[in-house]
């Protein structure tokens, strides 16, 4: 049986960074219990889908109607309680798939502690699937589908606007680190699993405003598109410039843990928590 060693690891300014993540490393590391390795299978839908519960009343302007293909996709709570203001995760799919990606994702994040929206990248289709492209154009839709979402999970559900969290797989993990380093002021954390940080086009050109976001950022030993070697670059970038994150790495390759995803759960309520004291 496959085991998973998770590792912890939580980025404060001020402190040393290495250079490489190997067994004599300096960061200090929280091992997690070992335990059986999960993969997520992005596959045919799981069983929990979209349901339209009553609408709240709408305080904002309706979105324009757009073709159904390109609406985002709505992960409902179960026993969905529409006077309790619940967080929101705006997910960005992984390339190659859609926005419908959330509702396989959702089941195992959690069934009941969030709402979820999804938008869809522009380029692509739907036998090949879509892609999020890091061109001005792509960037630009990129960040008009992630404030059109945010505002059509409002609009259909009661939403916690201090709370919104945007998440990504892959590629859709690195268009998270775009966008809501451009976002900043309006987001409660950034997610990635995966996904390195954009390259081009200056993403960190506001920096003393966008490294006030917690940022989570899951990452696969063995994946063949995001190295160990391009991770410590990365990080030692991202501490220089006082950013607060919590890394946490999977011995296995591109394919999504399921693990990562409850580490994410915790983590979401955790900050959520720390946010009440």
């Amino acid at each position: 049986m496959l085991l998973a060693s998770t590792a912890v690891l939580r980025l404060t300014k001020g402190k040393t960074l290495t250079k490489t993540l190997n067994r004599s490393t300096l960061y200090r590391f929280h091992n997690i219990a070992e335990r059986p390795m999960n993969r997520i299978q992005i596959g045919p839908l799981a069983t929990a889908v979209e349901s339209h519960p009553e609408t709240r009343t709408k305080l904002r302007t309706e979105p324009a109607r757009q073709p159904r293909e390109f609406q985002p996709s709505l992960f409902v709570p179960l026993h969905y309680e529409k006077n309790y203001a619940y967080p929101l995760i705006v997910w960005l799919h992984s390339n190659g798939d859609d926005q419908s990606q959330v509702l396989r994702i959702m089941p195992t994040l959690s069934l009941r502690n969030f709402v979820s929206v999804a938008p869809q990248a522009s380029d692509g289709n739907n036998p090949c699937g879509f892609f999020w492209e890091q061109t001005v154009h792509g960037i630009e839709h990129a960040q008009a589908a992630v404030k059109d979402a945010i505002n059509y999970a409002q609009i259909k559900l009661n939403i916690a606007s201090h709370r919104i969290f945007l998440a990504g797989y892959g590629a859709g993990g690195t268009m998270a680190f775009r966008v809501g380093l451009q976002l900043s002021q309006i987001l409660a954390g950034v997610i990635s699993i995966n996904g390195p940080l954009p390259n081009g086009m200056t993403p960190l050109r506001d920096w003393m405003t966008c490294r006030k976001v917690p940022v989570f950022w899951a990452h696969c030993r063995k994946s063949q598109v995001f190295n160990e070697k391009l991770l410590c670059d990365q990080l030692k970038l991202l501490h220089v410039a006082g950013f607060n994150v919590t890394l946490r790495q999977y011995p296995n390759g591109d394919e999504l843990p399921a693990h990562s995803l409850t580490d994410l759960n915790r983590w979401v309520m955790e900050s959520i928590e720390t946010a009440i004291v």
